[in-house]
């Protein structure tokens, strides 16, 4: 369990990001150990919310518009690939994908539970 003092540790969304990069933002945050992410890792975070948004939005317009639109491909397939490039590339770097979290570092340990007042504090728009 999560102690109360630990939610000091945790970045906070910056203002800048629409409601779905804050979403992902906050997801990120509290599913890593506090001591995960430090302030200056804050704008790859930012960027790679940015990409992931980016490539869910690029996903539901392919699956609405189709991929072949009169005979020429989607401009969606683009920003697909490229976000889809960039959320792995900036996965890796901030140690979230799979490949990254594996424990070949046996003093790495596992993501702490978030309290409950973490995730409520991840709903105040007053920051």
């Amino acid at each position: 369990m999560t102690g109360i003092g630990s939610r000091a540790n945790r970045l906070r969304p910056p203002p800048t990001l629409n409601e779905t990069e804050r979403t992902i933002f906050i997801e990120i945050i509290n599913s890593t150990n506090p001591q995960h992410f430090v302030r200056s890792d804050l704008p790859l975070l930012v960027r790679y919310c940015e990409a992931h948004a980016l490539c869910e939005q690029a996903a539901n317009e392919l699956k609405a518009g189709g991929a072949v639109i009169g005979g020429r491909p989607s401009p969606w397939l683009a920003v697909a690939e490229k976000s889809n490039r960039n959320v792995v590339a900036l996965s890796m770097r901030l140690r979230l994908s799979p490949q990254a979290r594996q424990p070949n570092n046996p003093s790495r340990k596992a993501a702490a539970g978030v309290s409950a007042y973490e995730l409520m504090e991840g709903d105040d728009d007053t920051r």
